[in-house]
């Protein structure tokens, strides 16, 4: 089964992160200037984990407590974030869902939604791309995961408890524009996707792959589950929007920040790091040099 949309969806939600337990580098990283100064750290975050997840390795509590600043891709207990979120998810008045789907997938629309907890008639009203969100949401809480338990929202947490400034990498509406992109068809093959995730039976395994895939501080492989679906071609504009063009664009901002003499903790997804457009190649390009943090024997 190709896998597309669950795991673009996740690259949004931020299903990676790292685990007390971790059994090698953590995806973690130091960001150093041309003359070796530690300027940032990159750390990858999730909104829907598990107990497991906390606490957090002792590297990556320190370098938040060392920073200045917590850089986030958007601050999701901000309630206008939500709201706007919500406005958007929202279809025009009087268009329905089914509208724009072929015949054959309404009736599997249906039965997911109701396995999910999804009321049909509500789906209805809402945007292809809040759709399969939800669904992945509802999903990932069958096997153990909460948004409650989120490592983004822990460490939003953390850095107001102690007065540390929190920004945001992009704004809402270019996060909207990200996951509403690729077009019509690229917007249809994502909601097939998490719908024959759902009707599989897969997601355990599916999630537990990538959660092995960080634990052991493989980019490369955690990469290669978000991309092995760009063989459907129909969704590669959509990649190209949710990874490679704000993976540039954060770049920018970053860097921007960085040239004012800011030493931030920079939480965003796992899935931005990887392959030759992902975060860690985008600042190596601009001259910046990058290491793996490795756990410290005996760290908590």
């Amino acid at each position: 089964m190709r896998r597309a949309w669950h795991a673009l969806v996740m690259v949004w939600l931020l299903l990676w992160a790292g685990l007390a337990t971790a059994a090698g580098p953590l995806f973690l990283w130091e960001l150093r200037d041309a003359g070796g100064g530690l300027r940032a750290w990159l750390y990858g975050t999730i909104h829907v984990c598990d107990a497991a997840c906390f606490p957090l390795p002792g590297e990556v509590r320190k370098a938040l407590a060392t920073a200045d600043s917590l850089a986030l891709e958007l601050d999701l207990a901000d309630p206008a974030v939500m709201q706007r979120l919500g406005e958007a998810a929202l279809l025009p008045a009087g268009t329905r869902l089914d509208a724009r789907l072929p015949p054959a997938l309404r009736p599997r629309l249906v039965l997911a939604s109701t396995r999910m907890g999804l009321p049909p008639e509500a789906v209805q009203r809402l945007q292809p791309w809040m759709v399969s969100t939800l669904l992945t949401v509802r999903l990932a809480e069958t096997v153990g995961f909460r948004t409650e338990q989120g490592v983004d929202l822990w460490l939003a947490g953390a850095a107001r408890a102690t007065g540390k400034p929190l920004w945001a990498l992009e704004t809402v509406d270019r996060q909207i524009e990200a996951l509403s992109g690729g077009g019509d068809a690229a917007q249809l093959a994502g909601l097939t996707e998490v719908i024959e995730l759902i009707e599989s039976g897969e997601a355990r395994a599916y999630f537990q792959s990538m959660l092995d895939a960080w634990r052991t501080g493989d980019v490369a492989a955690l990469d290669h589950l978000l991309r092995e679906a760009l063989s459907t071609e129909a969704m590669v504009p959509l990649f190209v929007e949710m990874l490679d063009r704000r993976n540039r664009e954060m770049a920018d901002t970053l860097v921007s920040r960085l040239n004012s003499g800011e030493r931030p903790f920079v939480a965003v997804g796992a899935g931005h790091f990887g392959g030759p457009a992902g975060l860690l190649a985008e600042l190596a390009g601009r001259g910046y040099q990058l290491k793996q943090v490795e756990p410290a024997p005996g760290s908590e």
